[in-house]
């Protein structure tokens, strides 16, 4: 039972400690809003099947009450993408993807990726950050956020 207990500890710590990515977005998927019972959070890692993504964090919530916290600190970290595509609607940010700089880890080139939506197309009031990095183009990712 020890054991058990000392492994799921250990996997917790290894997910926790590998989601973060020293991005200023990082408050968001760390802030404990997960008490919210109107939020999602999902922190996947590991490679995910056919996707070549190796970390995954969404977020969604009530945009009312979670676009105001998540924009300042979005464009924060939107200073050092390489690449963007942003939109706004009536002077609001309504879609950004970010194509942050790469990082190199055992020699391999992992992109990053940001992603965000104020109103997603099923027309709830709800707000989507999701943060992803791979072996993913920026092409296929912001595919894979828009499937969502």
């Amino acid at each position: 039972m020890k054991r058990i207990t000392l492994l799921a500890f250990l996997a917790v710590l290894a997910v926790t400690l590998h989601a973060k990515t020293g991005l200023n977005i990082d408050k968001i998927f760390e802030g404990g809003y997960e008490k919210d019972p109107k939020v999602e959070l999902m922190i996947m890692s590991g490679d995910l099947p056919n996707k070549g993504v190796t970390l995954m964090q969404l977020f969604k919530g009530p945009a009312d009450k979670y676009a105001s916290k998540i924009t300042p600190l979005l464009k924060l970290d939107g200073e050092q993408a390489t690449g963007k595509k942003v939109t706004y609607e009536n002077g609001k940010l309504h879609y950004a993807f970010y194509t942050l700089p790469p990082k190199v880890v055992k020699g391999r080139r992992i992109n990053r990726y940001i992603c965000y939506l104020d109103g997603p197309k099923n027309a709830l009031s709800s707000v989507m950050l999701l943060y992803m990095e791979g072996y993913i183009s920026a092409q296929a990712a912001n595919r894979l956020f828009k499937s969502m």
